[in-house]
């Protein structure tokens, strides 16, 4: 199953949804992470106890490993971008359905949710939930206006993503300090999307966006565009 989400570039990218067998998958990962490291920290709350004989500060330390545990989640989304250990191992990230960044309040909504998601209901509610709405959403994401996608393999429209350039180039549009790293990760995905639906249709307004911000104006067709974009901002970020 797939989805299409407009970015705030207003271009469209089509993701495929998260089944439920990746899902557990993952979160039966992420337990196995936090069940090691309940066991880790405890070891070390018992060797520092037993070292300083159970003095107060070895107590305090043992009491602030635990508490870390139960932000596991949303500590690895936030800074992971919307990716846990377990999510990472199955190509797994959280999107917002509107296309815009993922806040740390959605991070928060999806994590509070837990409680009603896994703990409480054994992810009963979860399953359930994802499987009946249309986007495969638990309720955490419901709130948040967010899902889970499959990411796909890195892949390259012809020799659209090979930016590598010798020492010698000279840039061609300087301009391109204005985009930002998300700026280029999104140009990324259009091209990844190009290469996977070979709709080149979608280069028109995602060069149309580039030009808007940057203040560019060039007669090159949009794949040379492009492609020139990308050489150019990482030749600079090279620099």
């Amino acid at each position: 199953m797939k989805i299409s989400v407009n970015t705030v570039q207003n271009v469209g990218i089509d993701y495929e949804l998260a089944g439920v067998g990746p899902r557990i998958l993952a979160t039966l990962l992420d337990f196995l992470i936090l069940g090691s490291l309940s066991l880790l920290f405890a070891l070390i709350g018992g060797m520092g106890v037993s070292i300083s004989q159970g003095s107060t500060g070895s107590v305090v330390f043992f009491i602030i490993l635990l508490s870390l545990l139960p932000l596991y989640h949303l500590l690895c989304e936030l800074f992971f971008h919307g990716k846990s250990i377990g999510k990472m191992a199955f190509r797994l990230q959280v999107v917002r359905l509107d296309g815009k960044k993922v806040s740390f309040w959605d991070y928060m909504l999806r994590w509070v949710f837990r409680l009603i998601d896994i703990t409480l209901t054994s992810g009963v509610a979860a399953l359930l939930s994802i499987v009946l709405t249309k986007h495969t959403q638990r309720i955490g994401d419901l709130a948040a206006g967010t899902t889970v996608i499959r990411q796909k393999n890195p892949v390259s429209l012809q020799d659209l993503t090979r930016h590598a350039t010798p020492a010698e180039y000279t840039v061609v549009f300087p301009q391109v300090s204005l985009l930002s790293d998300r700026d280029i990760r999104i140009i990324n995905e259009v091209i990844a999307e190009v290469n996977r639906s070979l709709d080149f249709k979608l280069l028109d307004p995602l060069a149309k966006k580039i030009k808007e911000v940057t203040g560019i104006s060039s007669p090159m067709d949009n794949q040379t565009f492009i492609k020139t974009i990308l050489k150019d901002y990482y030749h600079l970020a090279q620099e």
